[in-house]
């Protein structure tokens, strides 16, 4: 067990649960850039610390189902792969029996002891930079909460077409703060004074958007919400054919329930289900028609990239229509 007797400066907290879905190696370069940009965080600061209060300190909580994955497994990716060291980055994992995304960021998140939390994904790579720009905000008192950016990773025939058609923004060079009204909780900070007042809202039978809710709530409650262009990092597309039909069914379903609870009659009926189904269509296929030089994706693949994103977005339409028909399986999908 990690001695924390030292308050830490920064937790992260890093679900488990996308780490079941991805590739593995992906979760092992994300913990090795994560100590990486630790070390070299410390390193920076201590130059300026007159006393041991003052130097960085952060502590990293694993949040994983014990009922789906042994905490073994997890340890030996920690230490045999990954090399983390508790030297550099003291850990500790955290089973959290049935939890899934959201509900696994809770759980660290009331555990840990910093004053200021971080939130990454166990599939998200940080760009070199990263942690110092998600950290560089907080030196102005006023401000509480800081996104990064999430980009889809152009590898391949799926990941471009993701890249171009998904919810993430393509990469960009931004680098200046500026204020937004949404977020993800992939890569994202808070004071812990502000998580404490406003953990991820929890929205049954859904598995994704508890990050929109919040964001909505800290809006309405004049939170200014700030984003860090450049503290980017690198999230996969779905990872194979059964991950791809899952999680396009899982984001229709999600954005149902949202209307549901929080939009209009008009938004949470079929026709409005098959008017966003027009639009995904329209929109994906244009920003692959118009944009597809800027991922590097061949003008003769311009065909398929449109049957790989019509096929998602016809599933996400599924999904919403099997939630209308009550068909009980669609809840079980866990993504």
């Amino acid at each position: 067990m990690t001695d924390f007797s030292k308050k830490p400066a920064v937790s992260f907290i890093i679900e488990w649960e996308n780490a079941r879905l991805a590739d593995a190696q992906r979760s092992i370069s994300m913990l090795q850039e994560l100590q990486h940009q630790v070390r070299q965080m410390i390193k920076r600061r201590e130059k300026n610390a007159t006393d041991d209060t003052q130097r960085p300190y952060c502590e990293l909580l694993i949040v994983f189902d014990g009922l789906q994955t042994p905490a073994a497994d997890i340890e030996k990716i920690l230490l045999d792969h990954a090399g983390l060291t508790d030297q550099t980055l003291p850990f500790e994992l955290l089973s959290n029996p049935g939890g899934g995304y959201y509900k696994n960021k809770d759980f660290g998140a009331q555990r840990a002891h910093g004053d200021l939390i971080i939130f990454l994904d166990s599939d998200v790579i940080p760009e070199p930079g990263w942690l110092e720009q998600i950290l560089l905000p907080f030196d102005d008192p006023a401000i509480r909460l800081v996104t990064g950016c999430a980009h889809i990773e152009p590898n391949g025939l799926i990941g471009k077409t993701f890249a171009l058609t998904w919810f993430f923004p393509l990469r960009n060079d931004a680098t200046l703060l500026t204020t937004v009204t949404s977020f993800f909780a992939n890569n994202l900070a808070m004071r812990r004074s502000l998580y404490d007042k406003y953990p991820f809202p929890d929205l049954p039978g859904t598995s994704r958007g508890s990050c929109l809710i919040l964001a909505g709530t800290l809006a309405d409650d004049n939170v200014a919400l700030y984003k860090a262009p450049s503290a980017r990092v690198r999230h996969p597309a779905p990872n194979g054919f059964k991950h791809f039909v899952f999680r396009g069914l899982a984001q229709g379903r999600d954005r149902l329930f949202r209307e549901r609870e929080f939009g209009s009659p008009w938004s949470a009926s079929w026709p409005a289900a098959m008017t966003r189904l027009a639009s995904n269509w329209v929109v994906s296929w244009w920003q692959v028609c118009t944009k597809f030089r800027r991922v590097g994706l061949n003008p003769l693949m311009i065909p398929a990239a449109i049957v790989v994103s019509g096929t998602y977005y016809f599933l996400y339409f599924s999904g919403e229509t099997m939630l209308f028909l009550n068909l009980r399986w669609v809840y079980k999908i866990r993504v």
